[in-house]
């Protein structure tokens, strides 16, 4: 098991995009303690739904569909999103593993065995198939993976 790499799930991402002190002190201190951010691109599309959705909702749109109608003033959340993984990436902090056919298998049995949602089961699997055993998150469910240890969630 690799003890130098964290996973970064997307809440911590989300965090960071929408300024949360609790999501830039979880990065901080993961990489004071020497390790090395890893994500995949599962968690990148996380992040940028959930940062264009939570925009949208304090721009007082009210869902989803009114989300569809108005995307284009959000699109630019892509780019931003990107930016500040490559500006991890090119620091040497942050890795970014492929998704493969063996990881969505991997992704199926996990997901039925700990009772997963889909992209969670997923970022499981990436760390299985990567061996990492750590994940920073704040969402509880990776609490049912016993081989994970959980960064954030208390």
């Amino acid at each position: 098991m690799s003890r130098s790499e964290v996973f970064v799930d997307s809440s911590v991402f989300i965090g960071l995009m929408l300024g949360d002190e609790k999501a830039r002190n979880l990065v901080k201190n993961a990489l004071n303690e020497g390790y090395v951010l890893v994500t995949n691109p599962i968690v990148f599309s996380e992040t940028v739904y959930k940062v264009m959705f939570t925009l949208a909702l304090r721009d007082g749109l009210r869902g989803v569909h009114d989300l569809r109608k108005h995307l284009g003033e959000y699109t630019h959340l892509y780019r931003k999103v990107e930016e500040a993984f490559e500006k991890l990436r090119d620091a040497g902090l942050l890795r970014i593993k492929e998704v493969t056919q063996e990881t969505i298998g991997i992704a199926s049995q996990l997901g039925q065995e700990y009772e997963l949602l889909p992209n969670d089961a997923l970022i499981v699997a990436s760390c299985k198939e990567n061996e990492i055993e750590n994940i920073a998150t704040f969402d509880s469910d990776f609490k049912k993976v016993p081989f994970l240890k959980i960064f954030g969630v208390e």
